[in-house]
């Protein structure tokens, strides 16, 4: 990890090039060679490489002990994701998949309905998201759960510093006994967490249809 951090904006761009490679490749091989199965390689791709811009902004932030533009520009990155990601690869997958009809003659997809949902429909939808991404880093746990087993230090966790215990050193021990496994978790719990304070804001603050000025 010493040899990334050294290289970090190097390794940051290299990322940036991965994401938009990868959102491409998933779209291109789902709609133009109609191969969904091999298109979930490149979502998962997509989301491990997440994964992994969230890593080095975090480990680099325990390297230097200091908050820098560095993790500034990741936690923008990440933010976007949040709160702009999900419908703008909703028109990117809609754009495509009407570019690869009109280009192989086919007839028009029949596409959902495209508008951008207000009030409490979207606060619905985000919160639909929401319990789908606890499933799945739930699901994650138990895999490593069974493949790795508990570590002896989850029998003297102190709620009081559990925080402090998990986030404040380069290499951990909870809560299983694999490293890869910890830091993955500790990592994924973060943009979880931030995951869960967007989309519920829209169920306390629900999102407002800006209105259009009125013509004179």
């Amino acid at each position: 990890m010493d040899f990334v951090l050294e290289h970090k904006w190097v390794f940051l761009i290299l990322a940036e090039t991965v994401f938009w490679v990868s959102t491409l490749s998933f779209l291109v091989v789902r709609y133009w060679f109609n191969l969904k199965k091999l298109s979930m390689a490149f979502f998962v791709l997509f989301l491990l490489n997440d994964l992994w811009i969230a890593a080095m902004g975090y480990f680099d932030y325990l390297r230097t002990g200091k908050f820098s533009s560095y993790q500034i520009i990741i936690l923008i990155v990440i933010a976007y994701a949040f709160l702009y990601g999900k419908s703008d690869f909703q028109k990117l997958d809609r754009f495509i998949q009407r570019k690869v009809a009109k280009m192989r003659r086919l007839p028009e997809p029949d596409l959902p309905d495209s508008k951008p949902l207000y009030g409490m429909q979207h606060a619905k939808q985000e919160r639909k998201n929401l319990y789908k991404h606890i499933f799945l880093f739930i699901t994650a746990q138990c895999v490593f759960l069974l493949l790795f087993g508990l570590s002896d230090a989850v029998s003297s966790i102190h709620i009081d510093t559990l925080l402090k215990d998990w986030y404040d050193t380069t290499d951990t021990d909870l809560f299983y006994k694999n490293d890869v496994a910890n830091n993955i978790t500790r990592i994924w719990a973060l943009i979880l967490a931030i995951d869960i304070i967007v989309s519920l804001s829209y169920t306390i603050a629900p999102k407002k249809e800006k209105k259009s000025a009125s013509a004179a």
